[in-house]
């Protein structure tokens, strides 16, 4: 088995438009050569990914060296790479939207056939809006990354000892090691690109750190959808959002424990800042205080954009699977027709890793519940709703709410029915909503 360091990178941006360079910081360890080959995730028939380039383009293969593994800041647990830039990839004017990766593959030394991974997005062109925008949740993928010893965690970081400060400037940890929630894109969001682009939806992509640098990139898009874990915002994410749906645009949230903690940022949106206790925040404006943001003064609760709010919900290992059932009276729902479904009606393993529910005394108006989880811990619902500027809401209360429209990595969850269920549901959240008025009558 190779170790984990043989051949790893990361790349200088999350983010990249069609035209721009893609620059990688890439270490061998021993020295070594390597190739990379860049892929665009997608359905592609059923092969999931399409090869858009190669490096080297001729002759002999690049060549790697070690780089040095720094120890976190004893303080605030950051722990920056800070390799040199080895690779750029310069983004064809005609690359497509999409999420990417960049296969690193060693070709020489014991341990050739090695891979890594560096995934990355490739954002819509600036003149152009699509019916549908994804956004990726890569805070949350670094928010869990332990890469050099700390993660925002305890339980993957080093003595138990969580950081306060992650950096995007270092490599994901090797797959057999990482924290599924840092196995990005693959754990949570795959299995969405590859519906939406096997049925030939009009989709673009985007990420969170772009959200935050540009809020006005929300804006002309009928749905925006928050892929996955989307755990982490800034403020000007969710006032980029809000303003949004109020111009226009409608929301599906495909996972859980979404907009849950507010971050904020440092160095120019490579370190991501989460201290949790406003008392050990050393920020002295308390609407930036690094808490949640349902314990900010004046509260701003998830289930008020969403309808459903994380209440603890989480997977313990060695449970059985949970399963969501359909609602009653929900039959002549059109988002409910022809899809088969019945009151009562199982949805196999569906609610986890983690999942929402709805908040008693927060119900929002015009809402319906779909599916629902009655849990010992908490309680799983997924549900649409309108919000007073017009928008639709849709959330499913779960992360695991793809591994049914799409089985990969994950056999034995997709249903036809949920499938059925969610092209009805699109079919209208994909109609602009008019400010103040209903999206559709």
């Amino acid at each position: 088995m190779a170790p984990q360091w043989s051949i790893e990178g990361y790349a200088a941006q999350v983010g990249v438009r069609p035209g721009d360079v893609l620059e990688l910081c890439i270490s061998t360890a021993p020295a070594a050569r390597y190739r990379i080959q860049i892929y665009r995730l997608g359905w592609y028939d059923g092969a999931g990914a399409r090869r858009v380039a190669e490096l080297p383009l001729a002759g002999g293969d690049l060549q790697g060296m070690p780089r040095e593994v720094p120890d976190p800041d004893p303080q605030t647990g950051l722990c920056i790479a800070g390799w040199p830039v080895t690779d750029r990839i310069a983004i064809g004017g005609d690359w497509v939207s999409g999420i990417y990766i960049a296969r690193l593959v060693l070709t020489s030394g014991k341990h050739a056939g090695t891979m890594a991974f560096v995934p990355f997005v490739v954002r819509p062109r600036r003149d152009t809006r699509q019916a549908i925008l994804v956004q990726a949740g890569v805070n949350t993928a670094q928010a869990y990354n332990h890469w050099g010893g700390r993660s925002l965690y305890p339980s993957n970081s080093r003595d138990q000892a969580a950081a306060v400060k992650v950096s995007f400037d270092r490599p994901y940890a090797a797959w057999r090691w990482a924290n599924p929630n840092s196995r990005w894109p693959f754990t949570w969001d795959y299995q969405l690109v590859r519906f939406l682009e096997r049925h030939g939806y009009d989709v673009g992509y985007t990420t969170d750190v772009d959200t935050h640098r540009e809020p006005w990139s929300l804006v002309g898009h009928d749905l925006i959808m928050t892929a996955g874990h989307d755990e982490y915002w800034t403020p000007e994410m969710n006032y980029a959002l809000l303003d949004a749906l109020k111009y226009g645009s409608n929301l599906a949230c495909m996972g859980a424990n979404t907009i849950y903690w507010q971050a904020r940022y440092e160095d120019r949106e490579r370190t991501l800042v989460q201290y949790r206790h406003a008392g050990r925040d050393p920020e002295h404006d308390p609407a930036r205080k690094t808490i949640r943001f349902r314990d900010l003064r004046p509260r701003r609760p998830e289930c008020e954009l969403l309808g459903v709010q994380y209440q603890g919900g989480i997977t313990a290992a060695g449970l059985p699977p949970r399963h969501y059932r359909v609602a009653p009276e929900i039959a002549d729902d059109p988002w409910m027709q022809g899809t088969g479904f019945e009151p009562g009606d199982e949805l196999h393993g569906l609610v986890g890793y983690e999942w929402d529910g709805l908040q008693p005394g927060w119900e929002p108006n015009q809402l319906q519940v779909f599916f629902h989880y009655e849990g010992d811990v908490a309680n799983a619902d997924a549900v649409r709703h309108r919000l007073p500027s017009g928008a639709l809401v849709f959330a499913t209360g779960t992360m695991q709410f793809a591994w049914g429209l799409d089985d990969w990595g994950f056999p034995g969850h997709v249903d036809p029915r949920l499938q059925r269920f969610m092209h009805n549901a699109l079919a209208e959240l994909v109609q602009p909503s008019v400010a103040g008025q209903p999206a559709r009558a």
